[in-house]
């Protein structure tokens, strides 16, 4: 399964060391405005390269867009971009043409399918995950145009031992691109910086937490039954390499959970609905914000391998990007449901 979406459907291709890497983009309607250089603002924040925290893979990641769009407005028609590869190195991995690398997909793609790309693990490398930002750039260009007061927003809140403070609503991609660890405190960002400097020194690497939250949501995306909001978002976030959990509500929802019931479900003292539902109720969302918390394991290239290759010692400064436009893409699909169905309002 390579496309993802109902209505706004995102078909992604390419592998790690191929010629280039896309995705098309079906179901978007005419009329939306979008340029290349949204696009590619979105392809520079997950591109790699960024500071010394990232892999020294040297990408310029410059998007080409071949159809869908004319005179900056989409035509309602296939939208197809590819981002050309430059600077692979294939040789480095001649090696796991035979050998198969602990933690990664190597073993159970050769038992699945007899036969795959070992050149920087091919498609499951997390470099497909441009073809994501892509579809998700894209996403947020409808979106933008149908609910202009909507903002998707993600930052690094753990990494190790290093839990950053919850940021208070209105936060900016600005603010959070303002470290290079997307730690949107400063005093928690440079321990960050430090201690993934240290990991990436000695071969190792590190996991923690992404926050993603949605701000200026209309009520009632998603569906009561099957398709509801957090069973979509779950799906999109688990599919992005390396997650292990999705956590919805407040960063300590655990705590919470020990409440009875009488004190978990008490709204606010304005009477707005409690934040340990984290925006949704029945499925769908309530208007509140919606936050949840995207779980990554260490990434899982270490020791001499790591050092002799070109890595993330720790994904999640790059994946922030990839987060919010998975949950973009959701919310884009969502929304041409909700027009079209026949229980709108």
């Amino acid at each position: 399964m390579n496309t993802f979406g109902h209505l706004f459907r995102v078909t992604t291709f390419g592998e790690s060391h191929g010629p280039a890497m896309g995705a098309v983009v079906d179901g978007c309607p005419a009329g939306v405005p979008l340029t290349r250089a949204q696009v590619q603002q979105a392809l520079d924040r997950r591109r790699p390269g960024q500071s010394a925290l990232t892999t020294s893979r040297n990408e310029p990641d410059q998007v080409e867009l071949l159809s869908g769009v004319y005179e900056d407005k989409t035509l309602g028609t296939p939208i197809a971009a590819i981002v050309r590869n430059q600077d692979q190195r294939s040789q480095d991995y001649d090696a796991l043409k035979t050998k198969e690398r602990p933690g990664h997909a190597d073993r159970v793609w050769r038992a699945r399918f007899q036969h795959r790309d070992p050149r920087g693990g091919g498609r499951t490398s997390g470099r497909e995950t441009l073809c994501r930002v892509i579809g998700g750039s894209i996403a947020e260009a409808l979106l933008a145009r149908e609910v202009p007061a909507l903002r998707v927003v993600a930052w690094v809140s753990q990494v190790e031992r290093f839990v950053a403070p919850t940021p208070a609503g209105g936060l900016t991609r600005q603010a959070v691109d303002a470290h290079a660890s997307r730690v949107p405190d400063a005093s928690t960002a440079a321990q960050v910086e430090a201690r993934i400097l240290e990991a990436k020194a000695e071969g190792d690497s590190l996991g923690g937490a992404i926050t993603v939250r949605c701000e200026g949501l209309p009520v009632g995306l998603g569906e009561p039954v099957f398709g509801k909001l957090k069973a979509r978002l779950a799906d999109a976030l688990s599919g992005i390499g390396a997650v292990t959990g999705v956590v919805w509500g407040p960063a300590d929802l655990e705590e919470r959970l020990r409440l009875p019931g009488t004190r978990f479900h008490a709204p606010r003292a304005d009477g707005t609905p409690s934040e340990v539902y984290g925006g949704i109720q029945g499925g769908l969302s309530n208007g509140e914000p919606l936050e949840a918390r995207v779980l990554f394991k260490p990434t899982s290239t270490l020791t001499d391998v790591a050092k002799a290759g070109r890595h993330d010692p720790c994904i999640l400064p790059r994946a922030v990007p990839v987060v919010e436009a998975m949950t973009s893409m959701v919310l884009a699909d969502l929304w041409l449901s909700f027009l079209a169905g026949p229980h709108r309002p």
